[in-house]
């Protein structure tokens, strides 16, 4: 399955999940991705839950057959004051990511 096919199942998997803005970053990102790679994601969702019961919950979203796939959670002011503060992570999600899905 290409990675085209992999993101718009992963996008349909996490609609449920409410998600604010997702963004594909890594060698997906960067367009470097083979078979292989796993998808690397920041998904942006409004939420009261501690950071680890996101990850807990975001990944049963996912059917765990598709691709090995890492998921980072933040709220939309988590991930501005990480961006302010010129944090190296997101700064490179920033750099190489991609946008791949936005609410309306």
């Amino acid at each position: 399955m290409n990675l085209s096919r992999k993101m718009k199942l992963i996008i349909n998997d996490l609609k449920p999940y409410n998600p604010e803005r997702i963004i594909l970053f890594g060698s997906a990102g960067r367009g470097e991705a083979d078979e292989y790679s796993d998808i690397d994601l920041v998904v942006i969702k409004e939420t009261k839950k501690r950071f680890i019961k996101r990850l807990a919950e975001v990944v049963t979203y996912i059917r765990p057959s598709l691709c090995p796939v890492d998921i980072f959670v933040y709220t939309k002011g988590e991930f501005e004051e990480m961006k302010k503060n010129l944090n190296p992570f997101i700064e490179q999600v920033l750099k190489n990511g991609k946008v791949i899905y936005e609410k309306s």
